[in-house]
């Protein structure tokens, strides 16, 4: 195609442009004066009645858990529907067997509502084999003036409190019992008992707990060395056997380190560690690279050796080391309490 040709192109599509602008603005003047005249409102309200409206859709969806509440655990007076008593071929009902509530299961944690004590639940896990079939998401929430399942049916939850779940039974010769939850929690600072009131959670009274627990309890005395808290930490007694029975292959192992000198003195002034290997027993006790281990329970250390000189020649009489360390200029300090 030559150039006269796209003259003659271009020519005739500015001729058709222009000329749909010209009508356009033609075609504006003359409605001009029907466009400028004001839609009276019964037109306005004929128009909008005569819209049809969408149907409304509404959710066909349904808790499914609400709906058992509804038609299998609750009566129509929305109370919980009595457990069924099982009865034998003759017609008598089976006895309840009579056994302590704390064989049948473990209260794992408990939120007691002070202001409303009905709204107060306990987590729970069934350990007796007839009870552990019940293993859905509701049952292993108690709350007040619940009943166990069959063919515990007569175990029922009179209260939950900050001592426990309290426990009554049908038969009026037995005496309430009280389950709590586990009382090495406390010693943990974890004591799985939350106090709630009317301005939101309370806070425990941790060390008043603690000092409450039965002095008859065995120690706490995990297997391997256990994270209790943020530079806390559990030698377990697997542990400290394998530290007594290995320490010399874990220093060569498991950690590089070397003797840290003090720029300004020059003087050797702790023991700075280089690399540790993950998963190790230096690694689980929170040793990082970059550390440098200044003393234990005051006692100043200069080399390996030193350290592990001390730590022996007091490994009888003590209990807990505290170990201050630096890295990046601040101190700070962990703690181990060997096994008892």
């Amino acid at each position: 195609m030559n150039i006269q040709r796209w003259k003659g192109m271009v020519w005739l599509g500015s001729l058709a442009v222009g000329g749909f602008l010209v009508f356009y603005v033609y075609d504006f003047l003359r409605e001009k004066e029907t466009l400028a005249e004001e839609i009276p409102d019964e037109v306005l309200v004929a128009v909008l009645d005569g819209v049809k409206k969408p149907e409304e859709h509404k959710s066909d969806v349904v808790d499914l858990d609400a709906m058992k509440r509804v038609f299998f655990t609750h009566d129509w007076t929305g109370k919980e529907k009595e457990k069924p008593v099982v009865a034998r071929p003759g017609g008598e009902a089976v006895p309840v067997p009579k056994v302590a509530v704390g064989t049948l299961l473990k209260v794992l944690a408990i939120k007691v509502d002070t202001s409303k004590p009905e709204k107060s639940v306990a987590y729970v896990k069934f350990v007796e084999p007839k009870l552990a079939v019940h293993v859905e998401k509701e049952d292993v929430i108690l709350r007040p003036d619940e009943r166990l399942f069959a063919p515990f049916q007569d175990v029922r939850v009179k209260s939950i409190t900050g001592s426990g779940v309290v426990f009554a039974f049908d038969d009026v010769a037995r005496g309430e019992e009280t389950v709590t939850t586990s009382p090495y929690l406390a010693m943990r600072g974890q004591l799985g008992i939350v106090m709630v009131g009317p301005e939101g959670a309370i806070m425990p009274q941790v060390q008043k707990q603690i000092d409450s627990a039965s002095p008859e309890l065995a120690p706490w005395n995990p297997e391997k060395l256990t994270q209790v808290r943020k530079n806390e930490f559990q030698v377990g007694t697997e542990t400290l056997k394998e530290l007594d029975r290995d320490y010399s292959r874990i220093l060569s192992r498991d950690i590089e380190y070397s003797t840290w000198k003090n720029p300004k003195t020059g003087a050797s002034d702790g023991i700075k560690v280089n690399r540790v290997t993950p998963g190790s027993i230096p690694d689980q006790a929170g040793l990082t690279e970059g550390e440098v281990l200044k003393s234990i329970n005051g006692h100043k250390v200069t080399s390996v050796n030193d350290a592990i000189a001390f730590v022996k020649a007091n490994a009888n009489g003590t209990e807990e080391w505290t170990a201050v360390f630096e890295k990046q200029g601040r101190e700070f300090t962990r703690t181990y309490r060997s096994p008892r």
